[in-house]
């Protein structure tokens, strides 16, 4: 998986965007970074809906006039299929699609009447990035909503065909307790290359007490226990610190950071290998400290075999990453990190295309890091905030 393809979706008239083990989207409010998840969102949708299941993944060879919804599933409210156009839209056909080497998977959809509340893929372009390469295939794939569930003194039980903890995290009391039982059955074994191998931290070797040498070592002294209880057809979890002196509190009497970042870590210590896992806002609710910790952590997960691509506004998360390269927690070949931003055509851009508007998109530049944590180049605008705002402070200084 190299490349996501969009073409006449939302605000991409035709763009590619790089993907790598690691795959960051950076970049400033209403560029692009969502519309690069929704794509894939839908596209996964549409593998779900309307493929053909065979023992253990999908099939997608021809199209069956199935629909695909685009509101609701995977936390989507996109509207109508106007809604989802360009501003500026010459043509009403949408596609998206994956590339990978030479292999590609792509689809192109009809939006119909302009006013349905679902598209219909009208031609599969293109198939040869087939199972087992192409991850959106697996029956596991696993999303992290920007707006994630916060604390609660308890969460519902329900069903699941592999463990994972919802899109808003909700289950994730429930998962954790589910693996631990399997566990004890030998049934469960998380990846040693997931392992965080500090005494300071680990003391265990039940799933939660790996859970808890990550969330301690990402929010200094924390650690949670799980709880199912089967006559009330719930989960809950208790939280200790530094503290609580050893007695559990309730999650409500501690902050957000807690539970918008557990799920986090239970999702990829629990993804399959070689699946996709998208995170929206990682950084919600967290110090910038921990804010490092958690970039640090997702370095050392895409390394260990979980395709991750993380949306962030955090300049911490992006270091953290950086310190996961230096310290060769992650090869630097495997991240990328994607800076979404506003490029304005000039006349001579737009007559070289033969464009008879003034059609405007995000611009992406794919960013590298080198071995030594450094990034490959940093464009304007690129987390700038803190110096652009230094100096105006020196400059407001010198007036006093």
């Amino acid at each position: 998986m190299t490349k996501l393809t969009i073409k006449n979706f939302k605000c991409f008239y035709e763009t590619e965007i790089q993907l790598n083990d690691l795959t960051v989207f950076a970049g400033g409010n209403g560029n692009g970074k969502s519309t690069a998840i929704q794509s894939l969102l839908l596209l996964r949708r549409t593998v779900e809906h309307c493929s053909e299941w065979k023992t253990n993944n999908f099939e997608y060879n021809s199209i069956n006039k199935l629909n695909v919804e685009l509101n609701d599933v995977y936390c989507l409210g996109l509207g109508n299929s106007l809604n989802i156009l360009p501003s500026e839209f010459k043509e009403t056909e949408i596609e998206l699609g994956l590339e990978s080497n030479n292999e590609s998977f792509k689809i192109k959809y009809s939006t119909n009447n302009l006013n349905e509340v679902w598209i219909t893929p009208q031609q599969l372009i293109s198939n040869s990035f087939r199972h087992p390469n192409n991850p959106l295939l697996f029956q596991q794939f696993y999303y992290l909503n920007a707006e994630r569930i916060g604390p609660r003194i308890n969460q519902g039980i329900k069903f699941y065909d592999y463990p994972n903890v919802g899109y808003q995290g909700e289950f994730t009391a429930q998962i954790i307790a589910d693996l631990d039982s399997l566990e004890t059955d030998s049934k469960y074994k998380i990846d040693s290359n997931r392992v965080l191998n500090d005494s300071k931290y680990l003391k265990g070797s039940k799933f939660q007490h790996h859970i808890n040498a990550w969330l301690s070592y990402i929010i200094d002294g924390v650690t949670i226990i799980p709880v199912k209880d089967s006559e009330t057809h719930t989960a809950r979890i208790s939280v200790e610190n530094s503290y609580s002196k050893g007695k559990a509190i309730f999650p409500t009497n501690t902050g957000f950071g807690i539970s918008y970042s557990l799920p986090i870590i239970v999702s990829c210590l629990l993804a399959v290998k070689d699946r996709i896992l998208i995170i929206e806002n990682p950084e919600a609710h967290l110090h910038p400290s921990a804010q490092s910790k958690m970039g640090y952590f997702l370095g050392v997960m895409a390394n260990a075999g979980v395709k991750i691509i993380v949306e962030t506004h955090s300049d911490h998360i992006i270091n953290g990453i950086q310190i996961a390269v230096a310290k060769k927690a992650i090869d630097n070949k495997k991240v990328t990190v994607n800076y979404f931003s506003k490029k304005d055509k000039t006349e001579e851009e737009i007559k070289e295309a033969g464009e008879q508007t003034s059609r405007q998109q995000p611009d992406v530049n794919p960013i590298r890091i080198k071995e030594n944590g450094e990034l490959t180049e940093w464009p304007r605008g690129f987390f700038d905030q803190t110096q652009i705002d230094y100096s105006q402070l020196i400059q407001l200084r010198k007036n006093v």
